[in-house]
């Protein structure tokens, strides 16, 4: 049986670090207009959204507390300065309503799922992510000795990766750690990277190590927690978290 990904226990956090890896993002996130991959692979960085679209009209549900809420503010913040410092725009602003949204994001009961965060997303045939993307997040619960705060802005700056088009990786310093079967928690160094990572989640992480593609299998309503989404002409893929 494969060890369990390690408790995590905080550590006191530290500044934001510019890094010369942010550049990157233009590449990830921005379309170049290249044609997509096969319908049925994952998400491979070829999808994304067109540069004129951004920054993406954005609606985050409350959490019902003042410290979720800034964490989560906090996550959407980050990927914005990312995103500047990368593109020279940013990739969220708040949508003036629900309905004008075109990523949503809304919060679920703790306890509704096993999963943490789970983003609703899809591609055409162009690489184009369709809208709106939906994700949901659990009310989060401590892990360990890391905050419900700290867990919270994890998740949701992970899950607004996918809406940006990020896939899994099965780096475990990454944000958007882990392809399932892919992070051996037995080596030492691997699970002092992943604790680290969950300690001091960071979004320019995101864009550091190596992505790993996909071929999704089964009916186009399948998913899992291992496989992120497929860019595909019908149906919308699931990421779990």
């Amino acid at each position: 049986m494969a060890p369990k990904p390690p408790i995590v226990r905080a550590a006191p956090a530290e500044p934001w670090r510019p890094s010369i890896r942010a550049l990157a993002l233009a590449a990830l996130l921005v379309l170049s207009g290249g044609a997509a991959g096969a319908a049925d692979t994952a998400l491979s960085g070829a999808e994304g959204h067109p540069r004129g679209r951004l920054p993406l009209a954005l609606h985050v549900a409350s959490f019902g507390e003042p410290a979720l809420d800034e964490a989560a503010g906090r996550a959407v913040d980050d990927w914005n300065a990312l995103a500047t410092e990368a593109l020279g725009l940013r990739v969220f602003a708040p949508a003036p309503g629900v309905a004008a949204a075109q990523v949503l994001v809304r919060v679920e009961p703790p306890g509704a799922s096993r999963a943490m965060g789970v983003t609703e997303i899809d591609a055409d045939a162009a690489g184009v992510i369709r809208l709106p993307v939906r994700i949901a997040v659990v009310g989060p619960h401590a892990r360990g000795q890391v905050s419900r705060e700290v867990v919270l802005y994890q998740v949701l700056a992970h899950e607004l990766g996918h809406a940006l088009g990020l896939d899994h990786v099965a780096d475990p310093r990454s944000l958007m750690c882990c392809v399932a079967g892919a992070v051996d928690f037995a080596d030492p160094a691997t699970r002092e990277a992943y604790v680290a990572a969950r300690r001091q989640p960071d979004v320019r992480s995101s864009i550091s190590g190596p992505t790993r593609r996909r071929t999704t299998r089964g009916s186009p309503t399948e998913s899992s927690s291992s496989t992120a989404p497929r860019a595909s002409g019908s149906g919308r893929r699931t990421a779990r978290s």
